[in-house]
Formats: structure tokens, C-alpha cells, sequence
């Protein structure tokens, strides 16, 4: 959808508009025990060893299937992870840093730490992406996106990215991709941790972790505050905006009941963001005293059985996002709420493999402004699944197919596909891949049924948006470098966008495609014993009717280097590049070019022995003033200091 991207509670509502994997299930070929276990004695650092050696798990992902897991070379469409020790050394507090790294992915914050986040994958929009944690799809159904805001990386172990269409696997959202994050809610092997850090904007973060095992399963607890006065989002000298996070992720795994498995997670994050508003209409930010509080809450469980030759998996999952607005010229609260069971079955035989997948879902949504406000309302929306996955692995021969048919309650059905071949050529290290699918995105519910009628009323006619694309690929290994480069190509349909020329605003339908095209490159590798080097870069022409979309840079690139001259010792240092891009000026009403930066950090880890490990890390290094939405500030340099102790 073309979207303005502005929450709710950061613009006067005059201006506003704005399926899953279990936890990823450990390879049959890695010993469940070192999945995200520690060897402290092995390694002095034991935060960054919670995986099996590279060459185990690098190649091994679960976002490629409904249930279990696939290696990168089963996988007909480009998919990139981040692993723990990636995550460890970079030291990025935030998931969505951590993602710039990620070919194709381009992230905007609307202003201090706990402001509007959201994630954009091939020029896509953010609410084109589904986001997985630990097996629950987290976007809220108000907005129909997840926010990144309240997303700490202190407690994950992995991330995947699945780019391109993949809605025959996954369903409505993923249309640019699929990006996976699993924490340690799924950790069996007994471990106990505590951090702590603390630095600029006076900020302050703490943790504290456990996995206790109880006979042959595991209970896993992890609770995670942070704190931070932040800076004056306005940016024009007033009060600072802050931000406070509290957050609890708890998990139960490998519960054996006869001969099904059971495993259960349960998270809950509260965050209140202060922000500044424009509460006089003339499209630049006031120094407020603006706060958002999100209550988010999510729960999973699942059950893995043998039945009939197939192997089953059965999910039942839940998601609830609770806002609340003070400081702003108008009440709006909203509640959105996503039940969903799954059933997916997978038989293997020879080389054939067969998913088939059964889903269904309810989402609803409530909006309360008071007593007898206009936008008071309570709504619900259904739908069901049917879709199957097959894949054919011989030698140096893979291919697959997916289909999927969507049966929805409120708009008209849909039916999405996905093909796809890869060859392998073993003598030289390299392997050709092309893949082509459909992918559809569901109107929100905020663009069904609207959120404040005196200024934005829902349009109930509303068709869902489609896209068809392809992807031509090719990863090739040298020695102890992995090279990847892919082309792509997508076209969407019935794009949804405001249109503020109408009063009330409202959503429609456009009559022109989208077109979305551009080249990704991606290599990782290593220069002797101590010097590992990861780096990637993006070409991106996003156009609709043959105008630049907004906040789409044309280019985007990221390197990572990590030098480690003794065991004890880490510096890595990291440069993301975000070339300029188009954005709306509410105070005009006009487009404007916000101009390209790049963001150094450094990351400095020193252990003196098996369980502390003390770092400092710096983030803007070089104090750059950029901005990545129209009218909000840019963080500046930050420096921070922490400790962290691993039993």
C-alpha cells in the first residue's frame, strides 16, 4: 500500500493512515543439545558460540518449510541469515540494525528509540512483510505491519530472511518477504545469564536469563528492561523524548507425552514512547508532551506427532497489540487481535517431498475515543487455508512448487502460487537458481473500516493488493568466501493508497502497477585466522506510474568487519549506507529528496575468562545529521558500556 507511514499517535489524526513456523525446529543432522547451547571451555566467549560450527548450521533454515527445516540449497529463492555470533559481535541493540545488513532491506524510524520502525524488503511496503517471532506472526492487525519499535536483539539467537513473493507458503503480507526471528524461548541445555549496560541519552539496559531443565524437557525465562531519556524528536530544543521497555519471553520445550512433542512460548512487552505531535496542523512535529503505550502479548503452542506416514505439526497461536494515546488533541485507542491454527503434514519419500497445510484465522479489531466518539467500533474478520509444498531434491537438481487458496470473509477469495529450480555445479562451487510466484496483501483493518470518521473514514470496497515476481539467482563458494548476486523483478496490482484530496480521506485502489526491480549482492568470508568480513549492496528502481515511490532508496549497502588479534579480543566495526530517497513534506504537501548517509559503529568485546565479558560500543560514530522521515531528528553519537556474566 502507498502509505504516508506516520502512526497514529506521531501525527494529528488529520494527517494519519497510515502462517508460521514453529520456533524453529533444530536440524535432524545437528545434536539438539549444542543447537543453542555454550562450550565454555572451548570458547572464552561463550555468548557468541550458542550454535553449532559454522559449517552445520550456516546453510540450515526453517523458514524455507512450514514444518522442520531445509538447507539454503533446497531453497529455490534467496534467503540470508544473521546468526547469534553475528548478533554478538556487531552488538546492535536493535533488531532492525541488524537488518540493514540483510540484501534488499531497508528500515525508517520516525524519529528517538521507540518511534514508528518499520521494515521494507525490495521496495515493498512495511506492511508487505511478515514478521515471525519464535513461530507467531506479530503485525499488528490495526495497521497490518509490525513494528520494529520495541524489538531488542538482547535475547535472539537467529534471524531469517526469505525475500520475493512467498504468500503460497505464508500467506497475506508476504509479498516482499518473510524475516523470522527466534529467541532463546526454545533453549534446552541448562544456561543461566545476566547484562547489564549503560551510556548515552542516559540510557540503561538489563537482563537476565535462564534455561532449566526438567527431566527430559526444558523452561526457559528471559526478562529484558530498558530504559533512555532520548532527545527532542521536534528538534527544535525542547523537552527530550524518551522511552521505557519492559519485556518477559518465556518458553517450555521437547514436552514428551507418549509420542507427541509439545512446546509452548509466551511473551509479553509493555513500551511507553514519548513523542512530539503537530498540534496545530501545519504538518511540523510541536513540542508535546505526547506519549504511546503498547501492551503486546503473544502466545504459542505446539504438538510435532508422526500420523499416517506424515510428520504433523499443529499450532495454535495468538497475538494482541493494546495502544493507548495522551498528549494529543484526540483520544485513540485501538486493541487488535489475531487467533490462528495450523496443521501441516510432510511426507518424504526417495526424493520427493509433500507439505500440505490446512489454517485458520480471525482477526479483531476495536478503536475507542471516548464516550460516544464517531470511530468507537468493533470489528472481526475470517479466513481459512488450504495449500500444499512440494519439492523434488536429486543430486544437483531441486525443484518446487507451492499452492495456496485463501477463502476470506470479507473480501473476495485469493489464490497464490510459487515455482521454482535450482542446479548445483559441484566441480566449481556454484549454484544457479530462478524462482516465480504470486503474492497478495489483505486490507488492514484501520483501511477497512477506517479509525477517526470526522477525518479518515475505511473504504469497505477495498480489493486486496497482488504482486507477481521472479527471482534469477547465483551463489557461488571460494574457499572460505560465500558469494551470492540476484536479479529481481515484481509488478504490483490494486496498490492501496490514501487520498488526502478527498474529505473525508479515505483509501482506494490504484488503476496503475508498481513496478519493483533491482540487482542484490551479498558475500561473507573470512582473510586469515582473524579477520571475517561480511558486506552486501542493493540497486532498487521502486516506481509508481513511473514515480519514485517513497522511502525507497535507490542504493543501499552495508559492511561488517571483525578483527579478533587474540581470543580474548573483538573489535568489529560496521558501516551502513542509506542512499536518498523521496519522502512527503506535510507542511507542503510536496516531495522532497532526503539525502543519503551512512552509519558507523563499533563494537569492543574483551572476556576475562569463561563467564565475564566486558564491551563498549558506539553507535553514529561519526555524529552524522540525517534524517529518515521528513520532520524528525536523527539520533547522534552514542557510547555505551557493558558487562555480561554466562553461567
Amino acid at each position: 500500500m502507498k502509505r504516508l507511514f506516520l502512526s497514529v499517535a506521531q501525527l494529528p489524526l488529520a494527517l494519519a493512515l497510515f502462517a508460521n513456523p514453529v520456533y524453529g525446529q533444530i536440524p535432524k543432522t545437528v545434536d539438539p543439545k549444542a543447537w543453542y547451547a555454550c562450550d565454555y571451555k572451548r570458547n572464552p566467549d561463550p555468548a557468541i558460540v550458542c550454535e553449532p560450527p559454522r559449517s552445520e548450521y550456516a546453510d540450515i533454515v526453517v523458514i524455507g518449510s512450514r514444518i522442520g527445516s531445509l538447507s539454503k540449497n533446497d531453497i529455490t529463492a534467496p534467503v540470508s541469515t544473521i546468526t547469534r555470533g553475528e548478533i554478538v559481535l556487531r552488538g546492535n541493540s536493535y533488531i532492525t540494525d541488524l537488518l540493514r545488513t540483510i540484501p534488499g532491506a531497508s528500515v525508517s524510524r520516525s524519529g528517538a528509540q521507540g518511534g514508528l520502525t518499520q521494515l521494507r524488503l525490495r521496495g515493498a511496503e512495511g506492511n508487505h512483510v511478515l514478521v515471525l517471532v519464535d513461530g507467531v506472526e506479530v503485525s499488528n492487525p490495526n495497521t497490518g505491519e509490525f513494528d520494529f519499535s520495541a524489538l531488542r536483539s538482547e535475547d535472539v539467537v537467529r534471524i531469517e530472511v526469505l525475500r520475493g513473493e512467498q504468500s503460497a507458503l505464508w500467506g497475506s503480507d508476504a509479498i516482499g518477504g518473510v524475516v523470522n526471528v527466534i529467541t532463546r524461548a526454545g533453549a534446552t541445555r541448562e544456561s543461566y545469564r545476566l547484562s547489564l549496560e549503560a551510556g548515552s541519552f542516559n540510557s540503561f539496559e538489563g537482563q537476565v536469563s535462564a534455561v532449566v531443565p526438567i527431566k527430559g524437557a526444558a523452561l526457559s525465562v528471559n526478562g529484558n528492561v530498558f530504559r533512555t531519556d532520548g532527545y527532542d524528536v521536534s528538534g527544535g530544543g525542547g523537552a527530550d523524548d524518551g522511552f521505557n521497555n519492559r519485556a518477559l519471553n518465556v518458553g517450555l520445550n521437547h514436552v514428551e507425552i507418549g509420542e507427541v512433542v509439545l512446546s509452548a512460548k509466551y511473551s509479553a512487552n509493555h513500551a511507553v514512547s514519548e513523542f512530539d505531535s503537530d498540534t496545530d496542523f501545519d504538518g511540523r512535529l510541536n513540542d508535546t508532551d505526547s506519549e504511546l503505550t503498547t501492551d503486546s502479548k503473544t502466545g504459542r503452542v505446539s504438538a510435532r506427532f508422526a500420523l499416517a506416514g506424515f510428520d504433523n505439526l499443529v499450532n495454535l497461536s495468538l497475538a494482541d497489540t493494546r495502544q493507548n494515546t495522551t498528549g494529543t488533541n484526540f483520544r485513540n485507542d485501538t486493541t487488535g487481535k489475531r487467533t490462528q491454527a495450523n496443521w501441516a503434514a510432510e511426507k518424504t519419500w526417495n526424493a520427493h517431498s509433500l507439505t500440505l497445510l490446512a489454517e485458520t484465522e480471525r482477526e479483531d479489531f476495536s478503536n475507542f475515543g471516548g464516550i460516544g466518539a464517531g470511530q468507537n467500533q468493533n470489528e472481526s474478520i475470517r479466513n481459512h487455508v488450504l495449500a500444499a509444498d512440494y519439492r523434488y531434491t536429486q543430486n544437483a537438481v531441486t525443484l518446487s512448487a507451492s499452492v495456496r487458496a485463501d477463502f476470506n470473509g470479507r473480501f473476495e477469495n485469493s489464490q497464490t502460487w510459487r515455482a521454482g529450480a535450482g542446479y548445483g555445479f559441484e566441480t566449481i562451487g556454484g549454484r544457479v537458481r530462478a524462482s516465480i510466484g504470486t503474492g497478495v496483501k489483505n486490507p488492514s483493518m484501520t483501511e477497512l473500516f477506517g479509525f477517526f470518521p470526522a477525518f479518515f473514514v475505511g473504504n469497505p470496497n477495498i480489493k486486496p493488493e497482488t504482486s507477481t515476481g521472479y527471482n534469477i539467482g547465483y551463489d557461488q563458494k571460494l574457499g572460505d568466501w560465500n558469494f551470492s548476486v540476484d536479479y529481481f523483478r515484481s509488478d504490483l496490482k490494486n496498490e492501496i493508497f490514501t487520498d488526502f484530496g478527498v474529505f473525508p480521506a479515505s483509501v482506494f485502489n490504484r488503476t496503475a502497477n508498481s513496478k519493483r526491480e533491482g540487482v542484490e549482492l551479498e558475500g561473507r568470508g573470512s582473510l586469515g585466522d582473524n579477520l571475517d568480513i561480511r558486506a552486501s549492496a542493493t540497486f532498487l528502481d521502486a516506481e509508481e506510474n513511473g514515480i519514485r515511490e517513497l522511502r525507497r532508496p535507490k542504493f543501499l549497502a552495508s559492511a561488517t568487519t571483525t578483527w579478533t588479534p587474540t581470543r580474548d579480543l573483538s573489535l568489529t566495526l560496521s558501516a551502513d549506507h542509506n542512499g536518498s530517497q523521496i519522502d512527503t513534506d506535510f507542511a507542503t504537501f510536496s516531495r522532497v529528496e532526503l539525502a543519503a548517509f551512512t552509519l558507523v559503529g563499533l563494537n569492543i568485546r574483551y572476556t576475562l575468562n569463561e563467564t565475564i565479558t566486558l564491551s563498549v560500543r558506539a553507535e553514529n560514530l561519526l555524529d552524522e545529521d540525517y534524517q529518515e522521515v521528513v520532520g524528525y531528528a536523527s539520533q547522534g553519537r552514542g557510547v555505551y558500556a557493558g558487562i555480561s556474566a554466562d553461567f
